[in-house]
Parts: C-alpha cells; sequence; structure tokens
C-alpha cells in the first residue's frame, strides 16, 4: 500500500475523510443517480471529479430563479481526458455528436487538450460517458486527486513525431490512472473491469494511490527542449525530451499557478530543474516523485496541498535525494533549463510529402457555431469529408492532421466559406488571446472570462489603432479568478478577476514561458483596464529595443518602475495587501 505517515482526523481536511470513506471512488454514486434528485450531494460531488464530472449549476440565472422562490438551475460539466489532445477521425466526431444531443452544442478545449461538455444534467451523465468510452475515451481521471490528463506538445511537424510525444503522454496516462473499477462499475455497468481491477477489496485497491489517493490534483506535462507550447513549467512534473539525444529527458518537479487573493502564502510557482534521466528509467523517477507526494503532501490544508508547496519546503536536493531512496538511482544534478520559445502551431504545417497539418485558431477554445463563424460545423464536415484526425493545443486550438496536400485549396475555401478566420487575418494580440471559460458554468469564477475577452480585447485594438501602433503583437491570457486556469501569471498581460467588476494586472512573462509575470494594479475595475495599460504600451512603444517582446521590456524596465503608472485599486483595502 502507500507507506504514508498517518495522519490524526483532527488534521485531514473533509476531503481527505470523503475520499478514505468512498470505497474506491463509489460513495454513493449509484444510488444518487436514480433518485429522481437533479443533483449529486456534496460528498459526491467530491468523488465525482476523479470521474471526470463537475457539479454546476447555471450562474446567469442563479439570481433570478432565487427571486422567484426556485431551486437552482443544476448541471454538470463532464470532462475529457485526452492524453496530448489527440483525438482520431471517429473519436472526434463521436464527440461532436454528443455535444449535440446532450450538452449546448459546444466543444469546449481546454489548456490541458482534453475537452469539457457543457450544461450536462445529472440524468444524461451516465448516457454521455457510455458514449464517450464506445470510441475508446474516458473521462476517468479528468479531474481529482490524481494524475491528470497528460499534457504534450501537438505538433505534428516530423522532427517532432520522430520523439513519440503522443506515444509516451498515452503511457504516462494509462500507467496513472486510478486502479479502482467503480469508474467501469457505475458508468459501464462493470464491462472493460481488468483483472486487477476486479482484485482487493471490493476492487478498490490502490496500489499506488492508496486509500486516499493524492492531496491534490497532479499535473504532468511533455514536450521537447526546442517548444514550451504547453507551459510544461507550470506542471507538478515537467518533462522535456532532449531534442539533440532524444533518449534523454530532463526532469523538473513543483509547478503550479492556483493562487488565492485572500492568502499571501499561496502563489503561482515554475518546475525547478531536478535531473536528467534515460528514457527507460522515467517511470521510476515518476512513481517516486507521486509517491513522495502522496506520503509528504499536505493533507490538512487543501489551498496548500499541491506538490509545489512540498518542493518550496524541502528543496530540490533533498528531493533528489529521497527519489534516490526510492528508485536506488545515482542522479545527476539538472542545473539550468529555458526554452527557447513556445509555438502555436497555427497555420500550415508539412507532415511529410503528401500530407499536411493545418491549426485553425479557435477563439477561447470554444467549438461551436456563432455569428463569429460556424467552427462546429467547418470542423466536423471537413474531419468527416477527409478522414482527418484532430490535435487540440494547451493554447485551446485546433490542429487538423493528416490533410491530402491535394486537398489545400478545399480546406480553406471551405473554412471562409462558414465564416472561419484564417490564422493570417488576425492582428497579433487576437491571435494569441485566450481565457478560461468562468461564467457562467464555472464554480469559482468571480467575473467574467471567455465572454468578456472579444470585448477587451476590441477597446484594446482600439487603442493600439489610435497610436497606430496595431501591429505590435502581444499576448494576452485571462481568467475569471485567481486559479490561473489559463494560465495567466505566464501571459505578457495576464488579467486575473478580483471581483464581479475587476481584475488584476500581471506583466513582465516571456512568451516562452519560463518566467511569471508580476501584480503591477489590483482591482483594476472592467471599464479601466485598457486605460492602465496604456502608458505601458507607451513606454514599450518609444523605448524597446529592436526586437524586443512586450514581457521582456516589461521585465527590463522593472515592475517596480512600472507601478507608478497604474491606477489605484478600487479599495483601499486590496491596496494594503497587494502593496501597490
Amino acid at each position: 500500500m502507500t507507506g504514508r505517515t498517518s495522519q490524526s482526523e483532527t488534521t485531514e481536511s473533509k476531503v481527505e475523510l470523503i475520499k478514505q470513506s468512498s470505497n474506491g471512488l463509489r460513495g454513493t454514486i449509484v444510488e444518487e443517480l436514480s433518485n429522481g434528485l437533479p443533483n449529486f450531494s456534496g460528498e459526491s460531488e467530491q468523488l465525482l471529479k476523479f470521474h471526470g464530472i463537475y457539479n454546476q449549476d447555471n450562474r446567469d440565472t442563479r439570481a433570478d430563479r432565487k427571486r422567484a422562490g426556485l431551486d437552482i438551475e443544476h448541471i454538470c460539466m463532464i470532462r475529457l481526458a485526452i492524453p496530448g489532445g489527440r483525438l482520431l477521425p471517429e473519436q472526434y466526431l463521436a464527440a461532436d455528436k454528443l455535444a449535440e444531443a446532450f450538452g449546448n452544442r459546444t466543444l469546449r478545449v481546454t489548456t490541458r487538450q482534453g475537452i469539457q461538455f457543457h450544461f450536462v444534467t445529472k440524468q444524461n451523465v451516465k448516457a454521455l460517458i457510455r458514449k464517450v468510452n464506445e470510441v475508446l475515451l474516458s473521462t476517468y481521471a479528468g479531474c481529482g486527486d490524481v494524475v491528470r490528463n497528460v499534457t504534450a506538445c501537438p505538433s505534428p511537424a516530423p522532427e517532432i513525431e520522430l520523439l513519440k510525444l503522443g506515444e509516451l503522454a498515452n503511457q504516462i496516462s494509462k500507467r496513472y490512472k486510478p486502479a479502482s473499477a467503480a469508474y467501469y462499475e457505475i458508468w459501464l455497468d462493470g464491462e472493460n473491469i481488468t483483472a486487477s481491477q476486479a482484485t482487493g477489496s471490493g476492487g478498490q485497491d490502490e496500489p499506488l494511490y492508496g486509500a486516499s489517493y493524492l492531496p491534490r490534483k497532479f499535473k504532468i506535462g511533455l514536450t521537447t527542449t526546442l517548444d514550451n507550447c504547453i507551459d510544461v513549467l507550470s506542471c507538478d512534473l515537467a518533462l522535456a525530451i532532449d531534442e539533440r539525444d532524444p533518449d534523454m529527458i530532463h526532469v523538473l518537479v513543483g509547478g503550479g499557478l492556483g493562487r488565492s487573493h485572500s492568502d499571501d502564502t499561496t502563489m503561482p510557482l515554475l518546475a525547478k530543474p531536478l535531473t536528467s534521466v534515460p528514457r527507460e528509467k522515467l517511470f521510476q523517477i515518476i512513481d517516486a516523485v507521486i509517491s513522495i507526494q502522496r506520503d509528504h503532501g499536505n493533507r490538512a490544508d487543501r489551498s496548500h496541498a499541491r506538490f509545489k508547496y512540498l518542493v518550496e519546503e524541502w528543496g530540490v536536493d533533498r528531493l533528489r535525494g529521497e527519489v534516490e531512496k526510492r528508485t536506488g538511482l545515482q542522479l545527476q544534478k539538472l542545473h539550468h533549463m529555458e526554452f527557447p520559445n513556445s509555438c502555436d502551431h497555427l497555420g500550415w504545417i508539412e507532415q511529410s510529402e503528401n500530407r499536411l497539418a493545418y491549426g485553425i485558431k479557435v477563439p477561447s477554445g470554444r467549438i461551436a457555431d456563432t455569428a463569429g463563424g460556424a467552427y462546429r460545423t467547418a470542423i466536423r464536415e471537413l474531419v468527416a469529408k477527409f478522414n482527418l484526425s484532430v490535435r487540440f493545443t494547451a493554447k485551446e486550438d485546433v490542429i487538423l492532421t493528416q490533410i491530402p496536400v491535394i486537398a489545400r485549396s478545399e480546406i480553406i475555401a471551405t473554412l471562409k466559406s462558414f465564416g472561419i478566420k484564417l490564422v493570417e487575418e488576425y492582428t497579433g494580440i487576437s491571435r494569441s488571446a485566450f481565457a478560461c471559460p468562468a461564467l457562467p458554468t464555472c464554480g469559482l469564477a468571480l467575473t467574467e472570462s471567455e465572454r468578456f475577452l472579444p470585448t477587451f480585447l476590441e477597446s484594446f485594438n482600439q487603442l493600439l489603432d489610435g497610436l497606430t501602433l496595431s501591429h505590435l503583437d502581444i499576448e494576452i491570457r485571462m481568467t475569471g479568478c485567481p486559479n490561473g486556469c489559463a494560465r495567466p501569471y505566464l501571459g505578457e498581460i495576464g488579467l486575473v478577476g478580483r471581483s464581479k467588476r475587476s481584475y488584476d494586472i500581471y506583466l513582465c512573462a516571456d512568451r516562452a514561458g519560463n518566467r511569471l509575470g508580476k501584480i503591477y494594479a489590483a482591482d483594476v475595475a472592467t471599464e479601466g483596464l485598457v486605460d492602465a495599460l496604456e502608458p505601458i504600451v507607451l513606454l514599450y512603444a518609444a523605448h524597446a529595443h529592436d526586437g524586443e517582446e512586450f514581457g521582456d521590456f516589461c521585465h527590463r524596465w522593472g515592475i517596480d518602475n512600472l507601478k507608478p503608472f497604474a491606477p489605484e485599486p478600487r479599495r483601499r483595502n486590496i491596496a494594503v495587501a497587494q502593496g501597490v
């Protein structure tokens, strides 16, 4: 089992107790599926996350329903775990059909290369999950205190394909799925249960995770030393294949971006260099790192339960020593790791002599048919007609792969016919910007994000046009809360929801994902965001070195030299807390 040092119940969080008593993630989910109620209980909400399900409500209707004396509009979000964001044609088309049948007719690409179905009712959850599994996809471990969906650079370029990132991402994902058969029992009526899952106490034995699983979610990312398109340093465990020696994998630990506005001891952190290992030794290292977090991670305070806080407390040298102890390996130090760039993989990419790929910019990952373009219909028709595989980027965009060279002009014509904006038609800031879903579905959102980003970009573009600076390429990321799903602390401009009507602004991050942003202005009113950024844009236009990117300029200028240009916070207590 785990060998984890036991803690008294008084020092463990409520969620820990729920996991321990869940009978291998079963709880009372089966009973609640047939109880006639529109929602799940609070304890089941925690367990459902392991199955890839979030219990939510439609926050757009919350106030009106309350005034009418009605219960909230209960809905679920279902998340597909798709290692490396890679789908076969039949898998993508099945997901598209499920969005029509059970969701809100949209597919939402996530920043971890998965898909989310929104507005799924409780009565449709089981049917959706069964259909997902019929095409060899799964929602298991899409959420929860386990290894989440494994991200991997989605580039279809031949030199990257030779490194077999997709294959390795699948191997990692499969190895660290929970061993409990609960998922298959509940959603598939016992189908697909392996012999090992059927053994143990009710099939709940977890040889790696143990009855309590991990203290918090655990994210693994995989890329190459050529390209940090997945922001791998934001992961608990970051893996980078050395393109000069593909058998060697660099390992970094302790990344994570979530924080709390009300607790200054929480913070975004980037992964730190641990070691470099041959590919055949990689799983020994991952096993050891996960077991260390299992045994020593904080189980009393979930706000400090991520692996990054253990790495901060121990230091990398102590952690390396413990990994050596658990593996019997002697590890070399990895002293420094920096990525040269972060590609967006948009536009045409040559896969082979006869095949191409095309990356489509999907505004904030929402594959939908809207006035701005029939993205869902266009992608579905192209996938079906040409039997195209699909890849999702960690910036919420879509890559169509295995396009016959002779179909190049037809691909473009089809996209145009459905009103899809081609990559070359985007301005710098619009091409790279993305946001988390936030309202109306996310229960943690303090304010808008995905729905507000287009309005902000329009206003910011107007500012740039008025200053004859529309050529500027600045990466903007927005979230509705400080948990950081769209990784705003790694955007050149990071906009983080502070309240219903305000955001914090972060500057100084670099485009390659090697450096975190720093807070420039706190609690800025929604209508004042563009004005707050105008003096910084003017400074950049006047003083940037040739070829110097916006984030690098802000870093060189220094956040303390930029803060005098920031507006006062809307509320004085925020100013004191943030030191601005």
